[in-house]
């Protein structure tokens, strides 16, 4: 690749004491570059001649290749190709900040803060080439070839700067540090995450390239701008830590048995993310017959979009195969957006309690008892998303681990 030599970056802040003990303003800008990775532009080492790849469909398991012929072996038949953009560049990212930090009564600390970015020409991996509607000729899965612009191969993925990425995030924070032997720290995030196709951590390469897949190779902003994959809403994380008094002047047993307990927890809340309905098929009656998944259907009944799926036993009901249609033959795409649902979101408890005696001047025994996920909550992972399968809208699965304990006792000497 050519040298992108106009990335001029920097960073810039500030902070400035209020007078009359109103606290602290704070305010930061940074440009930053990422790259070209190696694993954007190694996709070009699948192509032909160099690479022959060839898909045997429904093949025999006990001789998958059995019926291989020599004449299936022409390294100038059609093949699917990678293409870099020759002006390939690094995306990056404006990404600043702003918060107000003031002492409340007895030490309390209060933080209110925005933070924000805009990431530019992020990767995007297009499929074009595909089957497009031809006059005189069926618009069948047998057909797709016939109909692709250029004969002499089926996709060419073309890796593009052309993704653009938004956030926006509101925190408020407030601090305990230590009242009573209490210390604690809430705090509340909204934010919101967009892109167009594919996110900041994107290489257009692997897992990560399907999550841009638009459903025609026309229109590709139109048809993927929506939520962005790891979009949350509303985040609430609280903490804290509580050690019981001394109890100096109680007796010893007392002193021993209650005295100087540590007991912390930490509690998370968090909006689940987004998923995307699908088709689940590419032929005629449920895709647009262009040779690549990734459809989407239409929408019936438009009251559900933005629904939160989030239980088993509600899924389907919240999420019904009645409120879409499939893409009918002709059409480009279906019209039901980009991750217009969510999924279960986090609502999670950890908790310890702990204790430290002293034996003699240099041995301490230490106990700890703790749990992860205290109140046993599921995180449910999104139900079944592509409307062709029988498991629609069922949730089958769980993202998390069930409760957990773990003991601990300690003799250091």
């Amino acid at each position: 690749f050519g040298c992108d030599c106009n990335n001029l970056g920097g960073h810039f802040g500030f902070a400035y004491l209020l007078p009359r003990g109103w606290g602290v303003l704070r305010a930061g800008y940074g440009l930053h570059y990422a790259e070209v990775y190696p694993a954007t532009y190694q996709q070009v080492r699948f192509n032909p001649p160099a690479v022959f790849k060839i898909v045997v469909p429904n093949p025999d398991l006990v001789d998958p290749l059995g019926g291989l012929r020599i004449e299936d072996l022409d390294r100038n038949q059609r093949s699917t190709i990678f293409v870099n953009d020759p002006h390939l560049v690094s995306p990056y990212s404006q990404q600043y900040s702003f918060s107000w930090e003031t002492e409340l009564a007895s030490h309390w600390q209060l933080q209110l803060g925005y933070v924000g970015s805009r990431s530019q020409k992020l990767f995007l991996k297009s499929y074009t080439n595909r089957g497009q509607p031809v006059d005189g000729i069926a618009l069948t899965t047998g057909t797709v070839n016939e109909r692709r612009a250029d004969q002499e191969h089926f996709d060419v993925r073309r890796i593009i700067n052309t993704s653009r990425g938004y956030f926006d995030a509101a925190r408020a924070t407030l601090v305990v540090p230590d009242w009573r032997g209490l210390t604690v720290t809430a705090s509340y995030w909204f934010s919101k995450a967009i892109d167009l196709g594919t996110g900041y951590t994107d290489t257009g390469a692997g897992v990560t390239s399907q999550t841009g897949r638009n459903q025609s190779e026309f229109s590709i902003h139109e048809d993927l701008k929506g939520l962005s994959t790891f979009d949350q809403s509303h985040a609430f994380l609280w903490r804290f830590q509580y050690v019981t008094p001394e109890l100096s002047s109680r007796p010893g047993w007392l002193k021993q048995a209650l005295g100087e307990w540590n007991f912390s927890a930490v509690t998370l809340l968090k909006t689940g993310t987004p998923f995307t309905v699908l088709t689940g098929s590419d032929s005629p009656g449920f895709g647009n017959v262009d040779g690549r998944p990734g459809d989407r259907p239409n929408i019936v009944d438009p009251s559900i979009l933005g629904r939160t799926i989030d239980n088993p036993d509600t899924s389907r009901a919240l999420l019904p195969a009645a409120a879409f249609a499939f893409v009918t033959p002709g059409e480009a795409r279906g019209n039901v957006g980009q991750n217009t649902f969510r999924k279960d979101g986090i609502n999670n408890i950890n908790a310890a309690i702990s204790r430290t005696w002293t034996v003699h001047s240099d041995q301490t025994v230490t106990f700890r008892a703790e749990s992860i996920n205290l109140f046993n909550r599921p995180q449910f992972a999104e139900p079944g998303n592509t409307l062709s399968s029988a498991n629609f809208g069922q949730i089958t699965n769980t993202l998390n681990d069930g409760r957990t304990f773990q003991f601990l006792l300690r003799f250091a000497f």
